[in-house]
């Protein structure tokens, strides 16, 4: 039998997070640059934690506290319900200084970031339930095909839901899970997949599951649900949310709501996957101050190839995170201009995105080579960041084959390959 524990409220952050109060820095009026500043502050301290964190195989409570109070969970949540309402690219900055504290951690505020401007676009109702109940708004988004054996009731007023749901990442600090799930025909007409919320009372997480290389910390584990009731107003379909559309009663107006989700996504795990390659590359720079050569007994910092690693490591690492800043921002400006993005310009995007991903393992790894052993012993920076790296990378939306062959055929002129999400 697997090992299920009861997701309920905690004596910790979650059962007291009404009383927790948010420095004034991270009002909805003072902007995005509190929160990076708070997210770097946090960095001295989350290396700290790091090593406990990928033991516990989750966000520690005390350390999802830390995160919530530095306003990492409210960057994009609207300000319509106490959000601050940040631009991507603004979170996306924080989510940089986040990583060079922990790669788990802001594998998570990544993903949340993404993960609450979708829930921008639903129901007024919906919205009221996930952000004014009292607890910070960390929500698990399960969409990639991860269900198994699951089952979609249609009862009065909503739906029941059971089975098994896989890599819920964050789970264990989470207080919603989105599923998606094909709802039954009603009154005749087929209804298609939704995105459904549910609450943490909801679920069960299975420990067992989650036994991993890298991103230990994430505690991506697997959820059981079990006769779970979803009403009606906290579903909203998955083509509407695909096309851009909002549920009719969504009251948020700013740009940021209009983001193509697909794009979102995707940037929501380059971000921290640069994070952790901008980690890579200031290791580097230690490592070569004080490494010496064994066979030369020269000190590396005074070899001229590594000085050269050491330059072009930086470089490329610091040039990838303005690149994924500029395509952030480029999106928000079209919108502003007063339409969404054409499926060129989210695949290409989206290509440049796979590229980035691709560049940036490619130039941890010529760092990783000149780093010689200094990368071998267990429970050190390095060592998880080579782990937390190689994991992250290989995540499906930075892959560079199924979106380069879908902009490809639009650079030449020729229909999108069927099932194409761009």
């Amino acid at each position: 039998m697997p090992n299920l524990k009861r997701h309920e409220a905690t004596p910790h952050l979650w059962g007291l997070c009404r009383m927790v109060v948010l420095p004034k820095s991270v009002s909805a009026e003072s902007g995005s640059r509190p929160v990076v500043a708070n997210a770097r502050g946090l960095q001295p301290w989350l290396l700290e934690q790091a090593q406990r964190i990928e033991t516990a195989k989750r966000i520690p409570e005390d350390v999802a506290e830390r995160l919530a109070s530095a306003g990492l969970f409210r960057m994009t949540q609207p300000p319509h319900f106490g959000g601050l309402g940040m631009t991507p690219g603004e979170a996306w900055e924080a989510v940089f200084e986040v990583a060079k504290g922990c790669g788990s951690c802001a594998w998570i505020v990544g993903l949340n970031t993404a993960n609450i401007l979708m829930i921008g676009k639903f129901s007024e109702a919906a919205q009221r339930d996930v952000f004014l109940s009292g607890k910070p708004a960390v929500v698990s988004m399960l969409t990639g095909g991860v269900a198994v054996g699951a089952t979609v009731e249609r009862v009065q007023g909503g739906v029941v839901l059971n089975g098994r749901w896989r890599y819920a990442s964050g789970i264990d600090v989470a207080s919603w899970a989105g599923l998606l799930v094909s709802l039954p025909a009603h009154n005749g007409e087929a209804q298609g997949p939704h995105v459904v919320l549910v609450p943490k009372e909801e679920f069960s997480i299975d420990d067992s599951t989650w036994n991993v290389l890298g991103m230990r910390g994430t505690g991506s584990k697997d959820i059981y649900l079990k006769n779970a009731f979803v009403p009606e107003h906290r579903w909203l379909s998955w083509t509407e949310l695909q096309a851009g559309k909002k549920h009719p009663t969504c009251p948020n107006q700013e740009a940021i709501y209009e983001y193509p989700l697909n794009s979102v996504f995707a940037m929501s795990v380059l971000a921290p996957t640069l994070g952790v390659a901008s980690a890579v590359a200031e290791e580097f720079v230690e490592v070569v101050k004080s490494r010496v050569s064994g066979a030369t007994q020269l000190r590396q910092c005074e070899d001229k190839v590594a000085q050269i690693e050491v330059a072009m490591g930086e470089a490329t690492m610091a040039m990838l995170r303005q690149n994924l800043l500029a395509d952030s921002d480029l999106v928000i400006e079209i919108i502003h201009s007063g339409r969404l993005p054409t499926p060129r310009e989210r695949a290409a995007i989206r290509m440049r995105i796979a590229v980035s991903a691709r560049t940036a393992l490619t130039a941890a790894q010529r760092m990783f080579a000149a780093m010689g052993g200094s990368i071998l012993p267990m429970s050190t920076r390095v060592e998880r960041l080579f782990r937390d790296l190689h994991a992250m990378s290989s995540h499906l939306l930075l892959q560079p084959d199924g979106i380069g062959e879908a902009y490809g055929r639009l650079l030449l002129g020729m229909e999108l390959p069927p099932g194409a999400r761009l």
